[in-house]
């Protein structure tokens, strides 16, 4: 099948806010980082706001977007629902930060915004789960959606947090980072084997479980031991993280296989 790059650009980058609000719900619990959360909520922001007006792109006509609000046991229904719920939260939260509310009700929004932020990367990979698609069909795609954008949020807020000279705050974040780049790496390299197709071994060998999970992996172990670094080494690990995860969504649409072939002549 062709690539639907507009729909691979929106679960990339949700995906990526959603674990980005992860990592500042886990900064608010940890006390320090107060220069960071901010961007990072903001940040997170933008990510559903472009990935958002990305998917839209995928219709010919946009404006038909709202029959399929209409319809809510579809999976655009659930997406664009979990979608405007987390962008509410960080827009709830960033709120929150700028009048210096209370830890209490700061914790609890950054909390209910990264539940449901995870929640989106995973329903963007369980609405393309259907019967029609043999290699489609099956737990491992949203899990990998939601794997392979572990390690780019976590690096995201490093990164800002390294701008923000917060680095020697990091906490646990680095070996977050090492752990998500494991579970990436595994998660994609058993979608690969499931999956086949043509372009396994670029998009989910190389890019995907490579790129996009192992490197991740060995760069964290660099950022627990010298967070000073965080600036240079996050950046490249956002880089990495992405492109793994834009592969794995890549490779899922070249790889797809029908069982019932409704274009084919009779």
């Amino acid at each position: 099948m062709e690539i639907q790059w507009s729909l691979v650009i929106f679960t990339a980058l949700s995906g990526t806010a959603g674990w980005l609000l992860a990592a500042v719900a886990y900064a608010e619990f940890a006390g320090g980082l107060k220069k960071s959360v901010f961007p990072a909520t903001l940040t997170a922001l933008v990510l559903l706001i472009v990935g958002g007006l990305a998917s839209v792109t995928h219709l010919s006509h946009p404006e038909r977007m709202l029959e399929a609000l209409n319809h809510p046991t579809s999976g655009i229904f659930i997406e664009a629902v979990l979608l405007g719920i987390t962008a509410a939260l960080a827009i709830v939260l960033m709120v929150l930060i700028k009048r210096e509310a209370s830890p209490t009700a700061r914790k609890v929004v950054a909390v209910l915004a990264a539940v449901v932020g995870v929640a989106l990367s995973y329903e963007a990979g369980a609405s393309y789960m259907m019967e029609a698609h043999a290699n489609w069909n099956t737990v491992l795609l949203p899990l990998g959606y939601l794997a392979t954008a572990i390690p780019a949020g976590i690096s995201l807020f490093i990164l800002i947090a390294g701008f923000c000279d917060e680095a020697d705050q990091l906490g646990v974040l680095p070996v977050a980072l090492i752990a998500g780049g494991v579970i990436a790496a595994v998660v994609a390299a058993i979608g690969t084997v499931s999956k086949g197709g043509p372009d396994a071994l670029l998009l989910g060998w190389i890019l995907s479980v490579c790129v996009g999970g192992v490197l991740p992996a060995v760069f964290g172990v660099i950022l627990a031991k010298k967070p000073s670094t965080a600036r240079a080494v996050a950046a490249v690990v956002v880089v990495c993280a992405l492109v793994g995860a834009i592969a794995f969504r890549a490779d899922m649409w070249t790889a797809a296989q029908f069982v019932h072939n409704f274009f084919s002549p009779l």
